[in-house]
Order: structure tokens, then C-alpha cells, then sequence
């Protein structure tokens, strides 16, 4: 059986890897239309900071232990013009045709960049390639415009001023992270605003070269210079493939798939971010581009066509971003996606110390939970510290995935020791105090 993965990240390397394993009799190819295949996307930004040598060690691993260890034909610079699903075959670039039994796609997605994209100075980072160029622009020039105050946008931001450039970030809503309740989000905001300009409530209407390397930008509060602009506004999936064969889109944004990763199409497999998932709180469809996401779905989707059935549950976006030295994330859903969807809810804040009081090196956690009105579980948590954030937000996530209620929490067997935290750990006070409502 010939099984075909379109697109070498993470989805399409965890299944065609997959795959392989269950059934080592299979027929494994894998086409990527880039250079790379089985990178760290993650670790982009820390590439262009410069605290990652290069482009390659970003490589989970060499090309050859997938052609040469796992058996899998791995084409890269070989792009899919078109799918025939009555005929089973794909279409490619270079006028070769190829047949298939079983078909994956997962072909990501790019970065929106709504303005200059044809000046070499502004661009948006999504692929391997983009980061290494991003890399190359940045090393030259000191001035640099974020668009988008989002976790990538942030993130950029921050390991540029921490590589000595000159950032100013804008974004189109009052205050950043748009994922953050306004009240915990604020304590990012002041940390962010002291060292980095911060222009919110306006976007960009133009961008225009003015040579010696100056680009002005036009935005709606007026005008500014630059000398390079990074657009990191959201990607589009890439459903081109999927909608000129007639698959099932949801909302006309990604490929609507199973539990199993199924499209509308049986043999048609789609995972990664160019995939629907299923939201965990609320059981409904959903779209979470998340590195996590993509190995995990792709993983599914190889262990299915193998005959080794799966079944991908769904994600909470959980997420984690170092923000100059603050840890911020969160899962679930936030206060105004609850509005939003009609659930009703009540919230708890607390402020707490991330290890005991007499141990040196301790500082402040932020802890935020968001709790049904109807049975008490918990429905998302937001962290944001200097110390033990990540780990705290992951404890939440799994609380969250686990259906536990607010006294669940508060008897979580937390771990304790000084260094690590206080006996009394911000998350069990935050549950800890819920209970009193």
C-alpha cells in the first residue's frame, strides 16, 4: 500500500514515521515543497535571537535517519499541484504523477503579511526558511517593528530587545495578548511597556521603501520609520490542495477531519495546522495551531493508516511563551470566549509566592481560573510569573483535561519543597479560595 504525506513538519513527519513502524511493509513517501523536514518551529525565534548557532539544530533529525534508518522516501523542493481523488493520484509541479492508496495532508500554514511583501524588509516568520531569513535581515539592521501583539509577536519582540535592538511593537487592540483576561494580562503589559514601545489601537494602512534601508509605515495614528517590519498577525492554512479536491472545510479556514484524522474523503487523512481538532471544554470543533497538536494528530493519523486504530481526543491551546523574564501561559478557554459561548462562569485571581518565603529567589505568581457556574470544574487557567509559571500552567491544563472541580484542585498532591514552592502552592490558594464562594 502506497501511503503519501504531503508536507514534512511535524504532523506529516509523525505519521509518515508512524506509520512506517506499525507497518514496515507500507510504502512511505513523503513530499515537502521547502528544504527542511523535522524541525523545532518553536525554536525560530531563538534562531533569529541568536542563542541557536543555526538552521540545523533546529533539525530534530538529519534527513537520513528517515530515507536511510525508517525506510521513508523524503522528497524535499517537490511541491503537490493538485489531488485527483478518482483517479488516486497527486499531480506534482514537476509534471510527475504519483498514485496512492493513502493520503496525508498536512501542509501547514503561511504567515498573513498584509502589506510590503514584496519589499525584502518585511515579512512574516512561519517555516524554517523564513526564520533563517528573518535571521539574516535582522543581524543587519537595528530598527524593528512588531505587528501584532500576540504570542509570536510578543515573543519576537523580546529576544530582539534582548539581542540590542531598537523594538516597537503595535497592536490593534487596546492593551497585548488578547488571550489573557485584561486583569492578569496587565501585569505583562507593565513589564512589556517599560522597555519596549508599545503603540496599541491602530494598524497599518501602508508601507513604503524611502531608501538609505527606511521603510515608512503609515498607520492609522499616524506615521513612523523603520528599517525592518515583522508582520505576526496569524497564519491561513494552507487549503488549497484540500478545497480544489472538494473536501469538507470548516468555516472555509481548515480541513474539517475526524477523531481518526479522516476528511471527508476515507483515504484522505489531514493533521497538523491546516486541520481541525476538538476543543476539550467545550467538545466542539475547533483550531488550534499548536507544535503539540500537530505531532499528536499526525501520530493518529499514521497509526490509523497502518491499521492500528487511534483516536486524536482534542487540545485545550495550551500555551507557554517566555516573555523577556516572565513565564506566561494558558489553557482552556478565557473569560470572554466563555461570554461569548454563553457558559456561565465566575473567576478567581490570586497573587502568591512561587517558593517559601524563606528561601531565596522568590517572586510572584500571578493565577488566574476561570470555574463553571454549573458544576464547579474548572474551564481555563492563565499564569504569569518570573519563576515556576510553565509548570504550574501545564498543572492546570492537566487539571482542566481531567474534569477536576475547584476542590479536586485543592487537593491535587502537589509536590512540595522550598525551592520549588511555597507548602501552600498559588494554584491550590487560587482553588483554595473558590471554595469559598
Amino acid at each position: 500500500m502506497n501511503f503519501i504525506v504531503i508536507g514534512g513538519g511535524a504532523a506529516g513527519m509523525s505519521a509518515a514515521s508512524k506509520a512506517k513502524r506499525s507497518n514496515p511493509s507500507l510504502s512511505v513517501t513523503v513530499l515537502e515543497s521547502g528544504k527542511y523536514v523535522s524541525y523545532a518551529e518553536c525554536g525560530i525565534p531563538y534562531l533569529i535571537q541568536g542563542i541557536v548557532p543555526g538552521a540545523s539544530n533546529l533539525l530534530h533529525y538529519p534527513i537520513t535517519e528517515f530515507t536511510i534508518n525508517r525506510k521513508i522516501d523524503v522528497q524535499t523542493g517537490t511541491k503537490v499541484e493538485n489531488i485527483d481523488r478518482k483517479e488516486k493520484t497527486l499531480l506534482l509541479q514537476d509534471g510527475r504523477k504519483l498514485k496512492y492508496d493513502k493520503l496525508l495532508i498536512s501542509t501547514g500554514g503561511t504567515a498573513n503579511v498584509p502589506f510590503g511583501r514584496s519589499f525584502k524588509n518585511v515579512f512574516g516568520i512561519r517555516s524554517l526558511e523564513s526564520g533563517e531569513y528573518a535571521r539574516s535581515i535582522t543581524e543587519k539592521y537595528n530598527e524593528i517593528l512588531i505587528v501584532g501583539d500576540g504570542v509570536l509577536g510578543l515573543e519576537l519582540a523580546s529576544v530582539l530587545l534582548e539581542s540590542g535592538k531598537s523594538v516597537t511593537l503595535i497592536s490593534k487592540h487596546s492593551r497585548i495578548l488578547q488571550k489573557l483576561d485584561e486583569d492578569i494580562a496587565e501585569v505583562v503589559q507593565k513589564a512589556i511597556s517599560s522597555k519596549i514601545k508599545v503603540l496599541t489601537d491602530t494598524s497599518i494602512k501602508d508601507i513604503k521603501e524611502i531608501g538609505d534601508g527606511k521603510l515608512s509605515v503609515e498607520t492609522f495614528n499616524g506615521k513612523l520609520q523603520t528599517e525592518v517590519v515583522i508582520f505576526a498577525v496569524g497564519i491561513t492554512p494552507n487549503v488549497d490542495l484540500a478545497r480544489k479536491a472538494g473536501l469538507d472545510l470548516f468555516m472555509d479556514k481548515a480541513i474539517l477531519v475526524n477523531r481518526s484524522m479522516q476528511t471527508s474523503d476515507p483515504d484522505i487523512y489531514a493533521a497538523g495546522d491546516v486541520a481541525t481538532t476538538t476543543n476539550l471544554v467545550t467538545k466542539t470543533t475547533d483550531w488550534q495551531p499548536l507544535a503539540q497538536v500537530a505531532n499528536k494528530m499526525g501520530r493518529v493519523a499514521g497509526s490509523n493508516v497502518a491499521g492500528k486504530l487511534m483516536e486524536f481526543p482534542g487540545s485545550l491551546g495550551t500555551t507557554l511563551v517566555k516573555i523577556l523574564d516572565l513565564e506566561v501561559g494558558f489553557t482552556g478557554l478565557n473569560s470572554s470566549e466563555l461570554k461569548r459561548k454563553g457558559i456561565e462562569f465566575r473567576e478567581k485571581m490570586v497573587k502568591a509566592k512561587s517558593k517559601a518565603a524563606y528561601y531565596p529567589g522568590s517572586e510572584d505568581v500571578y493565577v488566574k481560573i476561570l470555574i463553571s457556574k454549573e458544576n464547579d470544574t474548572i474551564l481555563g487557567g492563565q499564569i504569569v510569573s518570573k519563576d515556576g509559571g510553565a509548570w504550574r500552567l501545564n498543572a492546570l491544563a492537566m487539571a482542566i483535561q481531567g474534569g477536576f472541580t475547584v476542590e479536586d484542585l485543592f487537593y491535587g498532591d502537589l509536590g512540595y519543597s522550598p525551592p520549588f514552592g511555597p507548602v501552600w502552592d498559588p494554584i491550590i490558594i487560587a482553588a483554595s479560595i473558590s471554595m469559598r464562594d
